[in-house]
């Protein structure tokens, strides 16, 4: 079996934890559930390493920077810290006039190749993970 996922490493086994309307119960949910535990954490808080977690952006807000570093960062925090998350492909969709990224994820989980939507925030930070419909 594979290593354990940073979520899973501090919840204990049998649990079901609610993240929006998902519920934990299958093993793509869990992904769900941790990418945005581990997408929401900021550089320098919440953990004990300095490097875990997105950079603060605030001061590259509206440039091309803000996109490729936030692009790059992304696709390290979920390399490092899903790894039932495999053969991910992440790519810039665009913006919207709320000022959220957004941006399309596949990847596979448990042998089976999702879509997943990944929007982020550019004026909180806040990421979220789901579905594509």
């Amino acid at each position: 079996m594979g290593r354990a996922s940073f979520l899973d490493k501090f919840a204990s086994r049998g649990s079901s934890v609610r993240s929006g309307s998902r519920q934990g119960g299958n093993e793509l949910e869990h992904v769900l559930r941790n990418l945005e535990a581990v997408l929401n954490t900021k550089a320098g808080y919440g953990f004990f390493r300095r490097d875990f977690g997105l950079g603060e952006y605030t001061e590259k807000y509206g440039t091309r920077e803000l996109v490729e570093t936030l692009t790059r960062e992304l696709r390290e925090e979920i390399a490092n810290h899903e790894p039932r998350l495999s053969h991910v492909e992440l790519t810039m969709r665009g913006r919207d006039a709320g000022l959220w990224l957004h941006f399309g994820l596949v990847g596979t989980v448990a042998g089976e190749r999702h879509k997943l939507r990944l929007r982020f925030d550019t004026l909180s930070g806040h990421v979220r993970v789901e579905v594509e419909p």
